[in-house]
């Protein structure tokens, strides 16, 4: 579970992925810090519990309580018309040759 996008920023549906996170921000906000929904599947059928867990052992606490430092605000989550309070890390740009910074970091590293 992520609160970030796991598409590179050249894949096709990036954009679509960037507004995902922003309505993750919007939803971590409107329920007082408490959920988000971290895995659009795209299906039109609402699975409904028959009464049984229908959530898996996980990292499900964790992750909602990191949200705000590891959430990566886009321009969605910046536009002043929303107002909200910016989260932990910046996107990362791309540089000319089309590396991400943490790319070129790491090249660096090595």
């Amino acid at each position: 579970m992520d609160a970030n996008p796991l598409l590179d920023e050249l894949d096709y549906s990036y954009d679509l992925a960037e507004f995902f996170v922003f309505t993750q921000h919007v939803q971590y906000v409107k329920t007082g810090q408490l959920a988000f929904i971290s895995d659009y599947q795209g299906s039109t059928v609402l699975s409904v519990s028959d009464g049984s867990d229908i959530f898996g052992d996980g990292n499900i606490e964790a992750v909602v309580s990191e949200f705000e430092s590891k959430h990566l605000c886009n321009e969605y989550c910046k536009w002043a018309g929303f107002g909200l309070k910016p989260f932990g890390k910046e996107v990362e740009s791309l540089d000319e040759a089309g590396s991400t910074w943490n790319e070129v970091e790491s090249t660096n590293v090595a």
